[in-house]
């Protein structure tokens, strides 16, 4: 498709001339006052009949480049040629037909050619105006391409992440089931294979540069804890520190739910007692606070966590690719648990 409509070419050659006979008509009359003479209106017709014959000319030329621009065979050189042949026959039938309405007759091929200067004067600064007009259509036809290419590469990437998250997640949660079948908790097994194919219908339904409501994230989440306590039991517990109003801000999909698992996987799995998730959020200033902490092991484990730190690394990217500069991740280890916070822009509804 061309970068430019017809339309609004047609629309530029005609406001053009309408201009130019502005000017004409301005200067004219400007004449008529410097010679203290009355202005000869009879002429304006046949003025607006000279700069029609022009602007119809030149749409031929405005037609013709389009076609060539369909054809992407136009260059910018190939215009000058087509004004120079519309200027030699525009400016001598001008001439003539003056000369005729005045009653004077053409004695020299030099009278057809008078005001040569400023008549395709006229003609070179359409064609300088008119590859004005493109240049800066084309130049806005590549902001739109690079934006378009900047937004599919940027669904891309969050594709390839959440292509990490997925099968993450579900290696996890079948080793989960699986344990179950090998401790002979077969009621348990079903049930938790039940509750993950509700989650997985859940996030598989969530496109990977979509936002969704905090809400909505948490009862994911919910879903995803009663899953797990069906093979930790009390080992598991959860404190839910939100308050409702933040609850209708937005966020990106899946994002609090690898946080969790970690915690599941490197604070409950490894103590015998079990640890406390804590889900926690706050409104400061424009900001939505979000964090997930748990109290295991904490720095103890810290360096043999290589897959969570995969999946920090993840939501970091995905972090950056929403809301750039605005959004942070920060992670905080000690003995005593394991803390991250993420920190969103807040969203006015």
């Amino acid at each position: 498709m061309p970068f430019v409509s017809l339309q609004s070419l047609l629309r530029f050659n005609l406001y053009y001339w309408l201009a130019i006979f502005s000017l004409g008509l301005l200067s004219s009359w400007h004449g008529a006052v410097l010679h203290d003479k009355p202005y000869e209106w009879r002429y304006l017709p046949m003025m607006l009949a000279s700069d029609l014959v022009a602007m119809l000319m030149t749409a031929i030329l405005v037609i013709w480049t389009y076609q060539r621009l369909l054809q992407h065979t136009f260059s910018n050189w190939q215009l000058l040629p087509g004004v120079a042949l519309l200027a030699a026959l525009y400016i001598p039938a001008e001439n003539a037909f003056w000369l005729l309405l005045w009653d004077k007759e053409i004695v020299d091929i030099r009278m057809l050619i008078g005001n040569l200067d400023t008549s395709v004067l006229a003609f070179f600064v359409w064609t300088a105006c008119y590859l004005t007009v493109l240049l800066h259509q084309k130049q806005l036809q590549r902001l739109a391409q690079t934006s378009e290419l900047s937004q599919k590469i940027q669904q891309l990437e969050l594709q390839a992440l959440s292509h990490q998250l997925n099968p993450h997640f579900t290696f996890n949660a079948l080793n989960s089931v699986c344990a179950l079948l090998e401790a002979q908790r077969y009621d348990d097994a079903e049930t938790m294979s039940e509750q993950l194919a509700t989650f997985l219908r859940y996030s598989l339904s969530k496109s990977p540069d979509s936002l969704v409501q905090l809400a909505d994230e948490l009862a994911a989440i919910n879903a995803y804890l009663q899953l797990q306590k069906t093979r930790f039991g009390d080992k598991l517990k959860v404190d839910w520190q939100i308050d409702d109003s933040l609850k209708h801000q937005r966020i990106p999909a899946l994002l609090l739910q690898p946080l969790v698992e970690n915690a599941i996987k490197y604070a409950v799995a490894t103590n015998k007692q079990g640890a406390t998730i804590t889900i926690g959020g706050v409104r400061e200033h424009n900001s939505l606070h979000l964090c997930v902490s748990d109290d295991g092991p904490g720095s103890q484990l810290q360096t043999n966590c290589g897959g969570a730190g995969v999946g920090l690394d993840n939501i970091r990217n995905r972090l950056r690719q929403h809301f750039g500069e605005q959004a942070s991740l920060a992670i905080g280890a000690s003995p005593h648990g394991f803390k991250v916070d993420i920190c969103l822009p807040w969203q006015t509804a």
